[in-house]
């Protein structure tokens, strides 16, 4: 009975049987640390373990590997080593069973190194073992993944689901779109294609590597569609900037019967902050509270992001202060979106109650600090905030980092400054903080820091036309005609032009995009017709175009 209990997951009932027994037997001990290991109850299973120690009873092959895997879930890794300490001592220790279960527990508690030992040593080897190994080099993101992958197909071992779904994941991780398409065709011809884990494995791996239509088109040709592979589609939309895809395909999983869990709310939540869709995203929280779920740490901070990039900073504010648990996500949520609609004092008030509730700091948080400080032009109290992120926090800063202290530093006029930071990063500056820098330089009419950066900028891509127009803007500044000139002719000899700004607004429910001179539009007529009249009423009232900026 207990062991039934325990296999089936009750284990209230398991514990009460056990406690029950006036006379405990190995057998009973086994199912019960089995059982919390099974049921990631991992602390509840090694005290268990150890009561069992202290007894008369002995301990076997079944014990060892309970207490083996109890360690692995709790990530017991000093634990973990005083259990294999105690097998070493016994004949157990040449257990294959065991030997898996070691491997197993390192590779999980993030030790590597003594994983590949402990497998590299191994006399004989099954399925479990190449699967415990490849599962924990890709769980430690570790580019042998692959490598150990061909070296079991050498070994003439056939692989299993649970070998194809660790080398995929590995193969998401790394993005590596062509070993994932070697290894889809290997798939195939084991008959797992259509698996629904091994099936949902392989949408991940296609959304991660951008490949998403491809994975939409084997979404539907698994047999059973699980939920991780619904959310791996929505997610690979998302993360590729497709938002308005993601959203359709929730609709389509809702019309289907499938019941979202929080990954996929907070994962839609997160399109809606992209768009701007403040609609849907009203109506996903609905959803959210009916299934109690307000709760989960990961919703709340995204429906602050959520809401506050929707420009409604009194619901994101309402959220935050709602929240019962509050992690270093929300109260980044919070700083980010208080940063972001330029209430700069807000956010650096809300660093300094992370301060007091002991709340560690990341580089998400110092990057809405930073800009909090831009927003305000609080230029000594961010350099402060700057050189703490290293001397108090111990965080390396990063690009990001960097290129919020060049836009403040050049804000307040500080060009020089500005130029001589970037020289002095560990680490090659991209175009975007070039081009921060380029833009500030028209603020000030600094020409010599402006041709600095813009060759920098050209050096990166020599086709960037922002480059051309921003610098031609500067020389247009300074009445240097001739340069200007110049830059307009380079611009046309390499057929550059100015990327078309890009906007939308929902109407009723549906999402128009419009591109600068778009004229796709099915009421482009009105549209235009509208602008003529509003151009019209801004002469009327006085306003004059800047007619040297346009091209």
């Amino acid at each position: 009975m207990l062991d039934m209990y325990a296999k089936c997951d009750n284990l209230l009932n398991a514990r009460k049987v056990f406690d029950f027994l006036g006379n405990h037997n190995l057998q009973s001990y086994n199912a019960l640390i089995t059982g919390y290991a099974r049921g990631d109850r991992g602390s509840e299973g090694m005290q268990l373990f150890l009561r069992l120690l202290k007894s008369d009873l002995g301990f076997d092959e079944i014990s060892l590997s309970g207490a083996f895997s109890a360690c692995a879930v709790m990530k017991g890794l000093l634990e973990g080593t005083q259990v294999h300490g105690l097998a070493i001592k016994t004949p157990f220790h040449y257990n294959i069973c065991v030997t898996n279960a070691i491997l197993d527990m390192y590779g999980k508690c993030g030790a590597l190194e003594e994983a590949c030992r402990i497998f590299d040593e191994m006399e004989r080897r099954d399925a479990v073992s190449w699967n415990s190994v490849i599962a924990a080099c890709e769980q430690n993101k570790n580019k042998e993944t692959l490598l150990l992958f061909v070296r079991m197909l050498r070994s003439r071992m056939e692989p299993d689901e649970f070998t194809y779904g660790s080398v995929l994941k590995a193969c998401a991780g790394e993005q590596s779109l062509h070993h994932g398409l070697e290894i889809h065709g290997r798939v195939i011809k084991s008959g797992m294609g259509l698996d629904s884990f091994v099936g949902s494995v392989l949408v991940d791996m296609y959304c991660k590597c951008g490949a998403v239509e491809e994975a939409e088109k084997l979404h539907y040709r698994i047999e059973e569609q699980s939920l991780v592979s619904w959310n791996a589609i929505i997610s690979g939309f998302s993360s590729t900037e497709q938002s308005e895809g993601a959203q359709k395909f929730f609709s389509r999983m809702l019309e289907m019967g499938i019941e979202p869990d929080n990954f996929t709310y907070a994962t839609v939540l997160d399109t809606c902050s992209n768009v701007a869709n403040i609609g849907l995203g009203k109506q996903i929280h609905a959803q959210i509270i009916k299934q109690d779920l307000t709760s989960d740490v990961y919703i709340t901070s995204t429906l602050v992001d959520m809401y506050s990039k929707c420009g409604n900073m009194e619901d994101s504010v309402l959220m935050f202060e709602k929240s019962p648990d509050r992690d270093f996500v929300t109260w980044n949520a919070m700083a980010c979106a208080y940063a972001h609609h330029g209430y700069g004092y807000e956010a650096l008030n809300i660093f300094e109650k992370m301060q007091i509730e002991r709340v560690p700091p990341n580089h998400a948080t110092f990057v809405a600090i930073l800009r909090a400080c831009a927003h305000i032009g609080l230029v000594e109290e961010a350099l402060h905030y700057f050189n703490s992120m290293k001397i108090e926090y111990g965080l390396n800063p990063q690009l990001e980092h960097y290129s919020s202290m060049v836009d403040i530093l050049g804000r307040s006029g500080r060009l020089v400054e500005a130029l001589k930071l970037i020289q002095e990063m560990p680490f090659e500056a991209d175009d975007v903080i070039w081009r921060t820098l380029l833009s500030i330089c028209r603020m000030h009419g600094n020409v010599e820091v402006a041709e600095e950066a813009a060759n920098y900028l050209l050096w990166l891509d020599p086709q960037d036309s922002s480059a051309y127009v921003l610098l031609s803007n500067i020389y247009a500044d300074a009445e240097m005609w001739d340069q200007v000139s110049k830059m307009r002719k380079i611009m046309r000899r390499g057929g550059m032009k100015k990327e078309p700004g890009c906007s939308w607004i929902e109407i009723q429910s549906e999402v128009h995009m419009f591109l600068v001179g778009d004229k796709a539009h099915m009421r482009c007529k009105d549209i235009y017709m509208n602008l003529d009249l509003l151009f019209d009423e801004m002469k009327w009232d006085g306003y004059v175009p800047d007619e040297e900026q346009l091209y």
